[in-house]
């Protein structure tokens, strides 16, 4: 089955990739229109992509081959390539702040430290005044838009990593991915989650 999964910056979208490539025995490809400037580890994948039959792509919103085009032409891009998958996944938050929170990290630490390492609030605090939370609306809205246009319709990440448990279950069967929903379900457990719920800071 080949899978792709659309998701704005911070939805979850590489823990879901990884674990449904680990179930499934997948090739894994991680947003393969990245911008060398802002990912120096790795160039960019060569376009158009050559699919093999078992593979999960995740694409993030506004990352498109330059050859394609420009950052605001993705929604016409997904639309060109989207019927090369067996299944379309959608990506987004629910709640802008924690959004916010967790894009903050995200960008104080590429390139520099381990982007999927748990962090806590307090990583974040003396950061927040550099970032405007305005920054994510274009990545929300752009997910919003897919959805409509192809009739697909959002998962939250809220709903996916909450406590309910049995939620994400129906959530994950539902896509129908060809691997066993209990396993990928418990996989995806908020404890596993990277953002610490309790701060750093030692109680006085």
């Amino acid at each position: 089955m080949k899978i792709l999964i659309i998701s704005g910056p911070r939805c979850g979208s590489t823990s879901l990739m990884d674990n449904i490539c680990l179930l499934t025995n997948s090739e894994r490809i991680a947003e393969p229109y990245t911008n060398p400037k802002e990912l120096i580890t790795r160039e960019p994948y060569p376009y158009p992509l050559e699919l093999s039959k078992k593979c999960v792509a995740k694409m993030i919103t506004y990352q498109i081959p330059e050859e394609y085009g420009e950052p605001n032409q993705f929604l016409n891009f997904i639309k060109l390539i989207y019927k090369d998958y067996d299944k379309i996944i959608l990506l987004n938050r629910k709640n802008l702040q924690e959004h916010f929170e967790s894009f903050i990290n995200l960008v104080v630490r590429l390139n520099k430290k381990n982007v999927h390492a748990p962090w806590y609030i307090d990583d974040i605090e003396k950061h927040k005044r550099n970032f405007h939370i305005e920054e994510l609306v274009p990545h929300r809205e752009m997910i919003d838009k897919i959805s409509i246009e192809l009739s697909i319709p959002i998962i939250y990440y809220e709903d996916l990593y909450g406590e309910d448990r049995e939620k994400s279950f129906n959530i994950i069967s539902k896509l129908d991915l060809e691997l066993d929903s209990n396993l990928l379900n418990e996989k995806l457990h908020p404890q596993n989650k990277y953002r610490q719920k309790e701060s750093k800071r030692p109680l006085l």
